[in-house]
């Protein structure tokens, strides 16, 4: 793949202004032509930032041969291409399996890829780099920002965190990785609250800032009270932190007390088997239907159905498909697993105990009952106000800007969400 090639398919334009600011976006977690809503969370960031930030993007990938990636049916990226007009480029590093080389991910990423990311700081006239997950990126960052004499700001998604800190040796990395940051930018409170305490970093550079969402798939939908089966909806990957077991064994309660629902669960991972069987080996197998992996306006298509979205994680750093429904006016059921618990307030929908079947059902009894009077409207507006582009970028230039400054960025509470 060549420089001009744009997996977006927007063209690629060259003029820069010579007063904003330059900057590198260094993320594993970042969407590529094999997989175009890879980290796409990190993309719309990116892009509620272009208006004031020239961008370019070094997003490193794993080795692997291309024909052992194509017998494994799995993705297999090589060289640089333009995504929403910005140029990504996607180093490849060797990687062991994770038990016996994972504490080498971060060093073999630095050096893999210095090069492309030397480049890409000189094509923007780089001043501040944008790393995204504390390992292996962050501890791999730092090397590469201190080798560049160029200030960094570090986002903490949240697995990055809690799966790191079972390992001592990755502890230690992601520790190295946040001690050398301008400023750490959490997507949640309770995330905030427990790289302070588990990291120990300094409060007064630990900020909240939040995920925003593509504003132009995901938008107000009007809906009207539903007279017949209660269509709920659920999506994120099928995997044991996200909770789909207990969501499947929440719905046979809810059936059993008499209300009319049916699930769909959008997504894929490793825990996709295993849900199905459980699905089928219940008594509402026949009420929920396994779409896989949806792309482009399926999603978006897929919550105008619906009549209630479910998040029922057991851990969730944010949830950006939460904000996604909410955008369209969809009510919510979610777990107090994180980053929820910041996201649904009132009027927005119930929150329950994370891995409680039986809070589940009942929250969503709770709201099946109450969904003639809920306004949708408002929950979409309260989603913009909150996670649109306008307010997310504006939020991140400031960042960008105090961290070049170097002051101290968060002098609040933890509650208060940082700068505004």
């Amino acid at each position: 793949m060549n420089r001009s090639d744009d997996i977006t398919g927007a063209p690629i334009g060259d003029d820069a202004d010579p007063a904003r600011i330059g900057g590198v976006i260094l993320a594993k977690l970042f969407p590529n032509p094999d997989e175009p809503y890879r980290g796409i969370f990190v993309a719309d960031q990116m892009s509620a930032t272009a208006d004031r930030v020239d961008w370019s993007v070094v997003a490193p990938v794993p080795w692997v041969p291309r024909a052992v990636a194509r017998a494994l049916g799995k993705p297999w990226t090589k060289g640089t291409a333009h995504y929403r007009e910005h140029p990504v480029a996607y180093p490849r590093y060797p990687v062991l399996p994770r038990r016996i080389g994972y504490a080498t991910a971060a060093p073999l990423i630095a050096r893999t890829a210095r090069r492309v990311f030397r480049d890409a700081c000189a094509s923007v006239n780089a001043r501040i780099v944008h790393v995204h997950d504390l390992y292996p990126t962050g501890a791999a960052g730092r090397r590469l920002c201190e080798g560049a004499g160029l200030p960094y700001v570090l986002t903490v998604h949240g697995l990055d965190l809690y799966s790191n800190l079972k390992n001592p040796r990755w502890a230690s990395a992601i520790r190295y990785a946040a001690e050398g940051a301008r400023a750490i930018a959490c997507v949640g409170e309770r995330l905030a609250e427990d790289v302070v305490t588990l990291l120990g970093a300094d409060p007064r550079r630990v900020l909240v800032l939040p995920n925003t969402y593509d504003t132009a798939r995901f938008t107000y939908v009007p809906r009207h009270a539903p007279t017949g089966r209660i269509r709920l909806v659920t999506l994120g990957r099928l995997s044991y932190e996200k909770g789909h077991d207990v969501l499947v064994r929440a719905l046979e309660r809810v059936v059993a007390s008499g209300v009319d629902v049916e699930l769909t669960v959008i997504g894929d991972g490793p825990e996709r088997g295993s849900l199905e069987s459980l699905s089928a080996g219940s008594a509402v197998g026949d009420r929920i239907t396994f779409t896989g992996t949806l792309l482009g306006d399926d999603v978006p298509a897929r919550f105008a159905e619906a009549d209630v979205f479910v998040l029922p994680s057991r851990q969730e750093g944010f949830g950006v498909a939460l904000i996604e429904a909410m955008a369209t006016g969809l009510p919510a059921v979610a777990t107090r697993s994180g980053g929820p618990d910041g996201i649904v307030g009132p009027g927005d929908g119930v929150l329950v105990d994370a891995d409680d079947e039986v809070a589940l059902a009942d929250g969503i009894l709770e709201l099946v009952a109450t969904l003639g009077v809920i306004d949708g409207h408002a929950i979409a507006e309260r989603a913009a106000a909150r996670y649109a582009p306008a307010a997310v970028g504006a939020r991140l230039v400031r960042l960008y800007r105090e961290a070049l400054d170097d002051v101290a960025v968060y002098t609040g509470s933890l509650a208060d969400g940082g700068p505004s």
